[in-house]
């Protein structure tokens, strides 16, 4: 490139800073061996590149070509191009008059072809990119002949990051240079950055917007904006669904318009915060209502207030996350419930079908015989069964609190009431269950009370005067005779009566001892699991040990004293020895030597009931109130055949 170069060296009208970049750019382009003697460009995009291109930088050349227009309208008609490359120079867009255009044509100055440093070396566009900074360059400071008839300005165009995504040129004849043209470009350049830092802008402020929208539509709560006069601004999806109205029903609307409550009239100028106040929302021209929990609270900006946000929860909603975090669900269901005896068999069968109504149902049976097991059943197979199921124990609350447990209580009822009231199980329990453990032992004064809940299907808080409404289903029981109860005049006839729609009796541990050993195998499978024991065997014996038992404590006492045996015993076998010795009164069977009148009385007896019953051991095994399996067990303890 000697005598290009002695032509460059030669020309002294730049300045010594413009000569020094064009000297480092053409210092650049003979080490990426551009040839300076082509005459157009040779690197081109195929149409189909082109397009591809110019799909994918769509939106700068949306937001350039209006700009580019505008600039090209000072030009016009004075053989000037405006130009718009990519980062890597390549042509994207091109306005100018025809004749220049075609002029362009022949050098292949056109959309598609490269004007990089590395294939035409120094010009506007390929030194702009490669110094990151605005320059011009005129007629033979360009490296290859093709440019010598041109003067070009290019700026670069960046994005809000500062990442270089195009570049903005004008070029025209070499005897139209202007100083000024290179700050029209840079001006130009700088315009349509900030046209695409106004566009990311909105399209932030927009998806801001999407995202905001989303969040108050999944929010568990109805929300309502107002401004300090009261006009709804926004609400959200949960709102439109609890008051039956759609958000252009709502928006614009002073807020006292859409509810007929009192508290809605003075909550825009209100400065006073509102949290979870309870009232039943009335909607304006409808029937509609609904019990909701509401919060009030300012919006400012600057510490100027300029609005409210109002939540509503029903409360349906906030009583059922409080009963799932509060542990108020049946865990057992008829599955769990073990046992093959004929009355457990039958009750369970009674239990079932009395699941499928909706009916009062009064559990009877002796103290540790299941009937909160039971309770729990019939709750998780009826239509409640994914509702609350609330455990009251009636015996075990003092009568003075028994009432406001049940029915709840207003503020200030009595000293020490929270603040705000609270509410009962009943209202708790709305949709469930309530299942009244030991029934007798509740006062005459509130059998009063609850009588009316059943009757009326509604409760009044301790202290209030508004009637709630409760849909409940009653599970009572007890573990004494109701029946003689009312003849001593401990509980209300009427009370009864409407409790004892559907009665169900629990038969003791005695009367189906054929159930123990199914019982104790299921009980010690569980208790070694939560002890941390490995798997225990059983010998026969300790089975027999405990089916000989009265077992007054019933179901409850069999598990009680079966980890009591667990914890004890040392090895992975279960034996009588392992046994509380107070459970066969002088302890006597745990010698099996010292007892041979008693194993000779019981092997007598076994022969005879076999005998008596022909043979049929099923009959001899009911006979003697044991299982078959028992029997065999006995029988070739005693060799009997």
């Amino acid at each position: 490139m000697g005598k290009l170069w002695e032509d460059f060296v030669y020309r002294g009208h730049l300045n010594k800073l413009v000569k020094t970049d064009i000297q480092e750019a053409w210092l650049r382009s003979r080490d990426y061996g551009v040839n300076p003697h082509v005459r157009s460009a040779t690197q081109l995009l195929s149409n189909e590149e082109l397009a591809e291109l110019q799909q994918h930088k769509q939106e700068l050349i949306w937001i350039s070509l209006p700009l580019m227009e505008n600039l090209y309208s000072f030009v016009k008609g004075s053989s000037f191009l405006v130009i718009l490359c990519d980062e890597k120079g390549r042509l994207m867009k091109t306005l100018g008059d025809e004749e220049t255009l075609e002029l362009a044509d022949k050098i292949k100055f056109i959309e598609g072809a490269s004007w990089s440093e590395e294939a035409m070396g120094a010009n506007a566009i390929g030194t702009c990119i490669a110094m990151n900074s605005p320059i011009q360059v005129w007629a033979s400071e360009h490296y290859t002949e093709a440019c010598h008839p041109w003067t070009c300005s290019a700026a670069p165009i960046y994005d809000s990051s500062g990442k270089l995504i195009g570049v903005l040129n004008m070029s025209g004849p070499v005897e139209k240079v202007h100083p000024h043209t290179l700050g029209m470009v840079v001006s130009t350049a700088a315009t349509i950055e900030k046209q695409l830092q106004i566009i990311e802008k909105t399209r932030g402020n927009a998806v801001m917007k999407s995202l905001l929208e989303a969040t108050t539509d999944t929010l568990s709560e109805g929300m309502i904006i107002i401004d300090t006069a009261g006009k709804i601004l926004k609400t959200n999806e949960i709102l439109h669904r609890i008051i039956c109205k759609k958000e252009h029903e709502l928006v614009g609307k002073e807020i006292n318009e859409i509810f007929d409550n009192g508290f809605f009239q003075e909550i825009g100028p209100s400065k006073a915060n509102v949290i979870d106040q309870e009232i039943k929302l009335k909607i304006s021209g409808s029937e509609r209502q609904a019990r909701v929990l509401i919060t009030s609270k300012g919006i400012f900006q600057h510490k100027k207030k300029i609005g409210k946000l109002l939540t509503i929860k029903e409360i349906h909603k906030v009583r059922q996350m409080i009963n799932q975090f509060s542990g108020n669900q049946a865990k057992v269901t008829f599955r769990d419930i073990v046992g093959e005896n004929e009355k457990i068999r039958k009750v369970e069968l009674e239990a079932i079908a009395a699941a499928r109504s909706d009916s009062n149902v009064l559990l009877t049976g002796e103290s540790g015989t299941g009937k909160d097991i039971f309770a729990q059943a019939i709750h998780n197979e009826s239509d409640r069964g994914y509702n609350p199921f609330i455990a009251i124990n009636c015996g075990g609350i003092p009568r003075d609190l028994l009432g406001s447990e049940l029915f709840g209580y207003e503020d200030g009822a009595f000293t020490g009431a929270r603040r705000g009231g609270t509410p009962g199980k009943f209202e708790l329990g709305e949709g469930g269950t309530i299942f009244l453990d030991e029934i007798a032992e509740m006062s005459l004064e509130m059998q009063v009370l609850l009588l009316r809940v059943l009757q009326d299907k509604e409760v009044v808080r301790i202290g209030g005067y508004k009637v709630v409404p409760v849909n409940v289903r009653i599970i009572a029981a007890t573990n004494k005779n109701l029946r003689e109860e009312v003849e001593k005049g401990n509980f209300r006839e009427d009370l009864f009566f409407r409790l004892n729609v559907i009665p169900l009796i629990l038969p003791p541990l005695r009367e189906r001892r054929d159930d123990i050993p199914r019982l104790a195998e299921y009980f010690i499978e569980k208790l070694a699991m939560r002890i941390g024991r490995a798997p225990l065997k059983v010998e026969p014996s300790f089975y027999d040990a405990l089916q000989q038992y009265e077992w007054p404590g019933n179901v409850r006492e069999l598990q009680n004293i079966l980890e009591r045996a667990i914890v004890k015993g040392a090895g992975n076998k279960l034996m009588p020895k392992d046994l509380p010795a107070e459970l066969f009164g002088d302890s006597s069977f745990l010698a099996k030597e010292e007892l041979p009148i008693k194993d000779e009385i019981k092997k007598q007896a076994l022969m005879q009931s076999i005998e008596m019953c022909e043979g049929n051991y099923s009959r001899a095994a009911r006979h003697l109130g044991i299982s078959r399996s028992t029997l065999y067990r006995q029988m070739e303890r005693y060799g009997v055949r």
